[in-house]
């Protein structure tokens, strides 16, 4: 993986533009440029956005499904929809080539010691959908950092053990690991970059351990060049697992 300037169209940890849409209510047409997954059903490859449409178009029937594509896309109500089972996809045209989203899976094991931690400039609160379906369970995180010309920027996510935590509190600790070389006399350059987290492995293991539907409490920590030690982002995530008796 290449390291890369800001998404076109997305501003430092600015998650919310992925959001943002030039559909206006009673609209019948829509431009957005946004972080697509990609699924199948009904012998068609499709996508569902951050904004929670399904779309698709010919050009997607090319792409890998289980995969997250950024990439700008319209729909006008001449173009029409096609029927995905019973859930309608409209027919998209893809105005920008598609970026890959980079991936990953969650670690169960403690995260190694090191020494000196890489750091993050900034980390964003995760994107994710509470269900196993509509992202195949993945979370998405937007992050800057520093590096030089040469070297490229790794993201492992962890389950921290901690003993003080409920039952149903999970601590995740999100590492930044730079590698490669750097091109001699390169400077520190800020980079910006998203993530996609497979967060199967967690589920998988707590529905294993009883049945019926609960909540999870999940917190994520990291490594901020501003602080000491490791930081929590600000807020507690639910995740829902099992399912009702």
């Amino acid at each position: 993986m290449k390291m890369k300037k800001i998404y076109p169209l997305m501003s430092l940890l600015g998650l919310t533009l992925f959001l943002s849409s030039c559909l206006e209510e009673g609209s019948s047409n829509y431009s957005e440029s946004s972080v697509v997954y990609l699924d199948s059903g009904s012998g068609e490859t499709y996508g569902k956005t951050l904004t929670g449409r399904f779309i698709t178009s010919p050009q997607m029937q090319m792409m890998q499904p289980g995969t997250f594509k950024f990439f700008a896309y319209s729909w006008d109500e001449a173009y029409g929809t096609t029927m995905i089972g019973e859930i309608p996809a409209d027919n998209v045209n893809i105005n920008s080539d598609p970026v890959d989203v980079p991936h990953t899976t969650l670690n169960r094991a403690t995260p190694p010691e090191v020494e000196e931690p890489d750091m993050f400039l900034a980390l964003s609160e995760p994107f994710y959908a509470n269900d196993e379906y509509y992202f195949g369970d993945h979370w998405l995180f937007e992050y800057a950092y520093e590096a030089r010309k040469g070297e490229e920027a790794l993201i492992e996510v962890y389950e921290v053990e901690d003993p003080e935590s409920a039952a149903n509190e999970v601590l995740l600790e999100v590492r930044l690991i730079i590698v490669g070389e750097p091109e001699p006399g390169a400077s520190l350059t800020s980079w910006s970059d998203i993530i996609a987290v497979d967060m199967g492995p967690l589920r998988a293991h707590y529905e294993g351990l009883e049945e019926g539907q609960r909540n999870l409490k999940i917190q994520i920590q990291y490594y901020n060049k501003n602080s000491t030690g490791p930081m929590k982002l600000p807020y507690t995530y639910q995740l829902t697992i099992g399912n009702e008796a």
